[in-house]
């Protein structure tokens, strides 16, 4: 049976046959089409004297403007067999509103400009669940909603939902493919086509606040400083994505919660409106956890590393008690059950038994998971997160004092299980010291922990695996089955929970990986032998790699050539033509970054000098912002600059530079 995507494929194809090239044009005309096959809208054969078609609940009818696109009537294009294609692939993906959200959307390849695209919905179902959203309770807003992901899953039957649940995006196409995505959903959000920071300081919106806040802003984008100003009520800095926090942060209802995916600037710069944030997040609101996504997880998209930001609004959020005993959970995941890289493919579900989230949402949505004995030892507490009969993990946290360590011994013998050993600092005289078995039995207080490994191990080495070693309120470790993994590849420090009094001035310092101990990789078990054998081997294949080349590819002879290189000509190449306004003003400081091989010669050509980074800010700019970063990143992987390392010898210090491309770097076919 021909899969979803073949049947996409087809109709791509006979799109594409008419000349329409650009996805999100075809995506706006198969959202029309599924609306009108699902009944949502009338499909009629000629519209032209139609201004407005949909009924609606709250209006009696949608402007054609404000709906999916159609195609062109004078297209020679076969309707039919379009839809006898989305008919079929509507049915092997469950309904037409499954085959939009899961499918049609995420055929984008990449990202468009201004950041749009579509959040890939394994990451928002985990944001839904960390906000603890209740479909028929919760009002809900998406500032920057994009294709609706955030706003779906809602069974409200209250009339007035589109007073429930609203979405804001700035792009009228997005806006109606939010519109479709809904609709397609039976469901009827308010959808707003306008600047978020406008739209909520208007009188209409001035007052209004929402139990749940779910957004992916756009990184890096520049939005207008004085309408944020007079929105806030305070200065923020130019980038969407701190504007954006903070009007979601101002907008969030007393005891409301949101769920916020930031990029690693917020975190950490010294920019005086991002500190300002942070101070905020931390004594204002409720910082209940940063969590590092996996690198890849907003592939194919982004390939930024994104955090997650989980606020809470106290309920005398008018009288803010500055109590530093709150903690805050840091989080450093590593896998979210989609193989890495770009080509992991966001139409099917991911592999839960290889994800992370599952862990994390049970700790931080369940935290009065029962305590295994808080009697016996009430300085800690020990929960056991399970999933169904399967063991996740646990979570250790000290009441009256701090861990200072918690470190896996592997199984010593056939009877006795491999086991997790917890340490506080001292209270008083007395340091606690817990051993936790990963066979499921009950955990048991350890007076001499020297003599228990003594007992164990005899003159062994039980070679532990110390997950860290700075003091912590709280620890979360993942524990696999061992059907997945042996010895210490079976637990992972997933994340820690610090007071936040603890989180130092005037920086305010969020990154999870100041907090979340990067573990070190497991030592090989190989011989230097077959270590040996494996080098040898690899450095075959690669000279035979290399000598494949060498018989496609000539480098011409540095005998023949210009010393230094003179700058290679790629204007002809036509591929920065494309660059957004910003690109172009980032490729535009770059191109000055030239000087002339012999000033002497008024003639003579010009070669590329080497730079960083920070050599790219303007005078107003603080720090390097995500857009630099990501032209940057761009601009080398189209082959226009080329990454440059230079070495300090007396220091043996590496500063990682750029230079622009030269004719020594182009290959010749042969």
């Amino acid at each position: 049976m021909t899969s979803v995507n073949e049947k996409l494929n087809q109709v791509w194809s006979e799109l594409r046959k008419t000349g329409i090239t650009d996805d999100l044009t075809v995506i706006e005309y198969l959202a029309r089409l599924l609306l009108e096959e699902s009944g949502a809208i009338v499909a009629v054969a000629d519209h032209s004297q139609i201004p407005s078609i949909v009924p609606n609940e709250t209006e009696d009818f949608v402007s054609e403007k404000g709906i999916p696109k159609r195609l062109p009537r004078d297209l020679n294009v076969n309707i039919e067999a379009i839809k006898q294609y989305l008919r079929q692939a509507a049915e092997q993906a469950g309904d037409m509103a499954t085959l939009f959200d899961r499918y049609v959307l995420f055929r984008l390849p990449s990202m468009l400009p201004g950041g749009r695209y579509p959040t890939p919905r394994h990451i928002v179902k985990f944001m839904q669940r960390l906000a603890q959203l209740e479909p028929n309770n919760h009002s809900v807003a998406d500032l920057a909603c994009g294709s609706g992901g955030f706003l779906l899953d809602r069974e409200i039957t209250n009339p007035s939902s589109s007073e429930v649940t609203i979405g804001i995006d700035i792009s009228p196409e997005w806006k109606r493919l939010a519109w479709a995505n809904t609709r397609l959903h039976h469901f009827t959000p308010r959808l707003i086509n306008g600047n978020a920071l406008q739209v909520c300081g208007s009188e209409e919106f001035t007052k209004k606040t929402f139990d749940r806040i779910l957004i992916n802003p756009p990184f890096g984008e520049k939005i207008d400083e004085k309408l944020a100003e007079n929105t806030l009520g305070y200065k923020v800095s130019s980038r969407s994505e701190t504007a954006l926090t903070a009007l979601a942060l101002q907008k969030l209802a007393p005891a409301g919660k949101a769920a916020i995916l930031v990029p690693s600037g917020l975190l950490f710069s010294n920019n005086t409106s991002e500190r300002k944030l942070r101070r905020q997040l931390i004594f204002d609101y409720k910082l209940e956890a940063v969590i590092s996504l996996p690198k890849d997880a907003l592939q194919p998209y982004s390939p930024l590393q994104t955090h997650l930001l989980l606020v809470s609004k106290p309920d005398n959020f008018a009288q803010p008690s500055k109590n530093g005993e709150n903690l805050i959970w840091f989080w450093q995941l590593e896998q979210d059950g989609y193989p890495s890289g770009r080509g992991r493919d966001l139409t099917q579900d991911p592999d839960e038994s290889a994800s992370d989230l599952p862990f994390v949402t049970r700790v931080l949505t369940n935290p009065n998971s029962p305590l295994l004995f808080p009697q016996q030892n009430p300085r800690i507490a020990i929960s056991r997160i399970v999933e169904g009969t399967s063991l996740l993990g646990f979570v250790c946290q000290a009441t009256s004092t701090e861990l200072t360590s918690v470190t896996f011994y592997p199984q010593p013998n056939e009877t006795t299980s491999a086991f997790l050993l917890t340490k506080t600092a001292p209270l008083g005289k007395q340091r606690i010291c817990d051993r936790i078995p990963l066979d499921g039995s009950e955990p048991s207080q350890v007076e001499n922990p020297q003599q228990l490994i003594k007992e164990l191990y005899g003159k062994k080495d039980p070679d532990p695996k110390r997950l860290f070693s700075q003091p912590v309120k709280a620890a979360a470790i993942s524990v696999l089955p061992e059907s997945q993994a042996l010895g210490s590849n079976r637990v992972k420090l997933l994340g820690v929970a610090v007071r936040c009094d603890t989180i130092q001035a005037p920086t305010y310092d969020l990154r999870p990986e100041r907090y979340v101990e990067k573990q070190e990789e497991p030592r090989s078990t190989d011989s230097p032998a077959e270590l040996l054998s494996q080098i040898y081997q690899n450095q075959r294949k690669l000279s035979q790699h290399i000598e494949n080349l060498f018989g496609r590819l000539e480098l011409p002879a540095i005998a023949n050539q210009q010393l230094p290189s003179p700058l290679a000509n790629i204007a002809s190449l036509g591929i920065l033509e494309k660059l957004n306004p910003e690109q172009k003003t980032i490729w535009e400081r770059i191109q000055a970054k030239i000087e002339k091989i012999d000033s002497r010669d008024q003639d003579n050509p010009q070669t590329a000098v080497h730079f960083t980074l920070e050599e790219l800010l303007q005078e107003d700019d603080s720090e390097i912002s995500e857009m630099t970063r990501s032209t940057v990143d761009l601009l080398e992987r189209l082959g226009v600059i080329v990454p440059v390392t230079i070495t300090t010898p007396s220091t043996d210090e590496s500063i990682q530079c750029y230079r622009r491309v030269t004719e020594r770097d182009l290959w010749q076919f042969d």
